[in-house]
């Protein structure tokens, strides 16, 4: 599983603070107020800075409340160090709990410091066998997190794998010039360009592109401008549709998950497992091949 990493922690760990004992000046005084806003605006941007990885661990993530959390914290007593270092124990411990229920594992708490407490006092149980007694049913958790993940995977690729087939037979009831190839690739050729020079799998193609999701939002353009493609060097629909084109040639293509990013889908740019894309393609120029 995941490790959260507490940003303030982080921070702390930068500073390489060390505590030291000694007599205080007035002076000090201006010098821990600089330190108060000085830490306190670089603590604020690193938080921000980690906002979008936090939200994107825990998606019910909210901003004011982890605000509000980070203050009620700051009102510890600083003197009773012993109480916050367990404070922060404590705090860890509510995180890992919450990443367990979400996977559908309700666990608490208040049992699992309870255990905590009775395993330090335990002289029968030491670190050795406590560890290996809590790996052996974290690898069970993680297998059943695994399996569920995949499982909830798959279903969203046949999902998308369906909508993608009802998208293209909608689209070609309405307009019989869009063909479809065998091995899944549906297309609709606007400008064959020129039939007697056409790209093969070693060429490489200059081509203006935007790709869409079905719904008609863009994920990827090349903004008007050619770019530079090796034939083989892109997902299969899309290269099997620019051999279809000569040098001027468009098209519409559209492609299958399956001759695309497939069940993985490329959650980076937004791509869903077994999704199918929609791009509009200019073959501008082709390359000649280098000898």
């Amino acid at each position: 599983m995941k490790k959260f990493l507490l940003a303030l922690g982080a921070v702390i760990a930068m500073t390489g603070m060390t505590a030291c004992n000694g007599s205080s000046s007035k002076g000090d005084s201006t010098l821990a107020d600089s330190l108060n806003i000085t830490f306190g605006e670089f603590l604020g941007q690193n938080i921000k800075n980690q906002m979008p990885q936090i939200k994107a661990q825990f998606p019910n993530a909210d901003e004011a409340k982890l605000l509000r959390g980070l203050e009620a914290a700051a009102k510890l007593d600083t003197a009773d160090i012993s109480y916050a270092i367990g404070y922060s124990m404590g705090l860890n411990i509510i995180i890992q709990a919450h990443q367990w229920n979400q996977n559908d594992l309700k666990t608490n708490p208040e049992k699992i410091v309870r255990y905590a407490i009775k395993s330090m006092s335990d002289t029968a149980m030491d670190i050795q066998k406590a560890y290996m007694n809590y790996q052996t049913v974290n690898s069970r958790v993680q297998d059943m997190i695994r399996e569920r993940s995949e499982a909830a995977a798959k279903a969203v690729a046949n999902e998308n794998e369906k909508k993608g087939e009802e998208y293209v037979a909608s689209l070609k009831k309405e307009d019989n010039l869009i063909q479809t190839t065998e091995s899944g690739l549906s297309y609709k050729i606007s400008n064959p360009g020129d039939v007697n020079n056409r790209p093969g799998d070693d060429s490489s193609v200059m081509v203006i592109y935007t790709g869409r999701h079905i719904n008609g939002e863009e994920f990827d353009s090349s903004k008007g401008q050619p770019v530079e493609f090796s034939v083989s060097g892109v997902v299969g629909g899309f290269s099997e549709g620019l051999k279809l084109l000569g040098k001027g040639g468009r098209a519409t293509l559209y492609i299958p998950g399956k001759l695309g990013y497939g069940e993985s889908g490329q959650p980076m740019a937004g791509i869903g497992p077994n999704e199918m894309l929609v791009f509009d393609v200019e073959v501008v120029d082709i390359l000649p091949a280098e000898k």
